[in-house]
């Protein structure tokens, strides 16, 4: 998990598909957008949620630099992502997870288009655990860099899937009370009890605070 967020603990304001994220290069220093397409660099995948795709119609590839793409993998349960998403252009493989549930004819089109199919789980929300198994011995993906959005988050931590949690903490303040925070969905408690994290790496990047994670307890 990588994800940077504001004083507040925001990553973006509220806003519509297609509209802007004013929390990107025009706002966030070049070191840490250059931190950031390293970390892309040294993964094998880059995952998101459809959301992601959604809102930004990222391609997940590097931004600038010598290096190969890595692989772009989207969770999405449904199949619903446009097949004119740029996500599935030819500059990289991707891979999309999808459910059981996953309407077949949108599902070859993501295969016509040369994406690779995992299917796991029923309904909008993939299972996990398996998914992330195939990655790895299917696909070969044993390094993942996981971006968002908090729907993915939120479902990484309390399945145990993350071995560590990166964040960039940054001088700026988006406010609103309605504005993204990095793990969304319910609250851990009281249904559930609150994972913890010990702090293994902190480092400071001119007004930026880089700060790195792992579980008290192991990874399943």
């Amino acid at each position: 998990m990588l994800v940077a967020v504001s004083l507040d603990g925001k990553i973006s304001p509220r806003r519509s598909p297609g509209q802007p994220n004013p929390v990107g290069p025009g706002l966030i220093g070049d070191d840490i957008m250059a931190l950031h397409n390293s970390k892309r660099a040294d993964a094998d995948g880059i995952m998101v949620g459809l959301n992601c795709i959604l809102l930004d119609d990222s391609r997940l590839s590097l931004r600038e630099g010598e290096g190969e793409n890595p692989t772009r993998i989207v969770l999405d349960g449904l199949a619903q992502m446009p097949p004119a998403a740029r996500v599935l252009t030819p500059d990289a493989p991707t891979i999309v997870i999808v459910s059981n549930d996953a309407p077949p004819d949108r599902v070859q089109t993501f295969r016509d288009l040369g994406a690779g199919i995992i299917c796991s789980g029923q309904g909008r929300y993939v299972d996990l655990t398996p998914a992330m198994a195939e990655l790895r011995e299917r696909f070969g993906i044993r390094k993942l860099l996981v971006e968002g959005g908090g729907t993915v988050h939120r479902s990484m931590i309390a399945e145990g899937l993350y071995d560590e949690i990166h964040l960039i903490i940054c001088p700026f303040v988006i406010g609103g009370s309605r504005s993204i925070t990095p793990v969304g969905r319910a609250a851990f408690w009281p249904k559930g009890k609150v994972p913890e994290y010990n702090l293994t790496e902190a480092d400071v990047m001119g007004d930026y605070l880089y700060l790195i994670y792992r579980p008290k307890k192991p990874v399943n």
